[in-house]
């Protein structure tokens, strides 16, 4: 059902000065406001009995919306920047290229071709997958669009427009089908449903096979990587530091939500999308759930493989995908102290899950309910984390510069000796944690950011694939085991 409310009904009544005909100006006012009031509760009535549908990403197009070339300025210029050069614009062309045909052809696709099947659609182009419905019939192909990320637009295309639509609260505007990505879970939770993946939306062993790229996310990374069509302004502001002293520079907690809710948003929906794999026990195991390195290794002479009795535990032995799980031990030391790894702690549940992947094939029952319950403690920390009362004291700068020293000497140095994936996860913690407290104190100390740059520049050096090589090799990751213990 849709409603259009005339942008200058109200804005245009004079205040009550006099009366026409018996009839003042406030009356008026009164009876314009009344009809808007019921106008909206009405809209909002319509989307609670039925979904909205999407109205296309040309509606956001105009010059006089967000299609506008405003020169310098972003406001007003959303659209052409998104198009231009934002990669989820490409989303949907990239299933037309040389390697999605041939993933097609070698995974057997239903309808052989990856632009028409949905197990590439429902990632690549989510709308058409679902085949849902715009106000003018079948959504068209278009992408991760406008209305993928911020909601179908059919009920709030219009109140948006109004200079009241600021002043609803986020409830208002998520029954009309708008999300509020300025919330970081609420961004977070958006990003992982393809970043990390799902039921529909699994990027399993078979794709990764046929040639898929591995779904190594990181949320804070891929952040500071993605083109903008947004002032970065505007996340900085929402999430200020309220504690910060008067004499400080103005300070902002964005930089650490992202990296620390992303954290642990990232790992409760790979578990999320354990639990489901498991539930199918005619495929389980599923092989992307391993430590992709404990198979896909080098073939050095002498290696580990060639040791009698294998004496030595080898770096990536078989053993749980470590990524998404790598940084909750040292976040969590950092939110609970040294109980952290107690019954009460979020991330217990998640710690013994990892000892049932040093078998090839853990009970699939036992997983589905493992992995639910610690996705579900994972899920209530994440929304702890992003509260703003509890970020001022878990993630303030001081909280920040001490979990970002912890990785710089003995939590990151076992962490690194665990596998390629924890290093590279350390690695990127550093640099995202430098910036989250520069982001959070207004500045960073020159001698910290000096360190801290000298020790990502050595890691990086190790952290790279040789030129030959697909993978980590044991001589270089052997190196990082006393890297950070001597930093420079």
């Amino acid at each position: 059902m849709r409603i259009g409310i005339p942008k200058t009904w109200i804005e245009f009544i004079p205040a009550p000065q006099a009366a026409v005909g018996g009839c003042p100006f406030a009356t008026i006012r009164f009876a314009v406001c009344f009809v808007f009031v019921w106008m909206a509760s009405t809209i909002v009535a319509a989307a609670d009995e039925s979904s909205p549908k999407f109205v296309g990403s040309s509606s956001c197009a105009a010059a006089a919306c967000h299609g506008g070339l405003a020169g310098n300025k972003v406001v007003g210029s959303e659209f052409p920047l998104w198009a231009a050069r934002d990669p989820h614009a490409r989303a949907y062309s990239v299933l037309l290229n040389g390697l999605s045909k041939q993933m097609a052809a070698r995974l057997k696709l239903s309808n052989k071709t990856a632009h028409k099947s949905v197990e590439c659609l429902s990632c690549h182009s989510p709308a058409t997958a679902r085949k849902e419905f715009s106000i003018t019939g079948p959504a068209p192909l278009a992408s991760v669009d406008c209305e993928q990320c911020h909601g179908a637009a059919e009920l709030w295309l219009t109140p948006h427009r109004r200079k009241d639509w600021k002043q609803l609260s986020p409830e208002v505007k998520q029954r009309l089908g708008y999300k509020d990505l300025s919330d970081v879970l609420t961004r977070a939770t958006l990003c992982t449903d393809c970043h990390v993946g799902g039921a529909e939306r699994d990027v399993n062993h078979d794709l990764l096979a046929a040639g898929h790229p591995r779904l190594s996310f990181e949320l804070s990374t891929f952040h500071a990587n993605w083109p903008k069509h947004w002032p970065r302004k505007m996340d900085e502001s929402k999430h200020p530091v309220s504690n910060a002293k008067s004499n400080d520079p103005p300070g902002s907690l964005f930089e650490a939500k992202l990296w620390a809710v992303g954290q642990v948003v990232t790992a409760q929906r790979s578990l999320e999308l354990l639990s489901q794999r498991a539930a199918h026990a005619q495929t389980w195991p599923e092989f992307a759930e391993w430590n992709c390195f404990a198979c896909h290794h080098d073939l050095e002479s002498p290696s580990w493989w060639q040791l009698p009795h294998r004496q030595k535990q080898p770096h990536d032995a078989l053993s749980w995908n470590p990524w998404p799980y790598a940084m909750l031990e040292p976040l969590a030391r950092q939110t609970f102290g040294p109980e952290f790894r107690g019954s009460a702690s979020p991330i217990s549940a998640t710690l013994r899950l990892r000892y049932r992947f040093t078998t090839l094939l853990p009970p699939a029952a036992d997983i589905v309910s493992e992995a639910n319950e610690a996705a579900k403690l994972l899920q209530a920390w994440a929304k702890r984390l992003n509260q703003a009362e509890s970020a001022q004291q878990l993630l303030s700068p001081v909280a920040l510069k001490s979990l970002r020293q912890s990785l710089v000497a003995k939590e990151g140095e076992q962490l690194v000796a665990r596998d390629w994936d924890s290093a590279t996860q350390v690695f990127l913690a550093i640099n995202a944690l430098r910036y989250a407290e520069k982001a959070a104190r207004g500045s960073l100390d020159s001698a910290d950011e000096a360190q801290v740059q000298a020790v990502l520049d050595s890691m990086r050096k190790s952290l790279d694939f040789q030129d030959g090589y697909r993978g980590p090799r044991q001589s270089e990751l052997r190196e990082l085991d006393t890297l950070l213990s001597t930093p420079p």
